[in-house]
């Protein structure tokens, strides 16, 4: 649940940094490619197949939720186990 929460809450942050213009040129970049490596579905609104920013944020979000939701699962399962076998 906070894997979710937290990926969403990472969707919302970087694509409004990114839509917030305009950053020095360094920022920009900096920000750009942040955002491509933690939202990896936002690269989607580049393709012909999303035709709204709306679709784009809802994708990149549930995308980010299930994402980060998955590996903060993975991390813990591994930490349990991980204590489970130290015991």
């Amino acid at each position: 649940m906070w894997g979710a929460a937290g990926g969403v809450a990472l969707a919302i942050f970087w694509m409004t940094l990114d839509e917030m213009r305009p950053f020095p040129v360094s920022w920009s970049g900096f920000i750009d490619r942040a955002t491509f490596r933690l939202c990896p579905l936002y690269i989607l609104g580049f393709s012909s197949n999303v035709k709204s920013m709306t679709e784009l944020v809802l994708i990149t979000m549930a995308g980010n939720a299930i994402l980060y939701g998955v590996l903060t699962a993975l991390l813990f399962g591994t930490v349990a186990l991980l204590r489970r076998g130290c015991s």
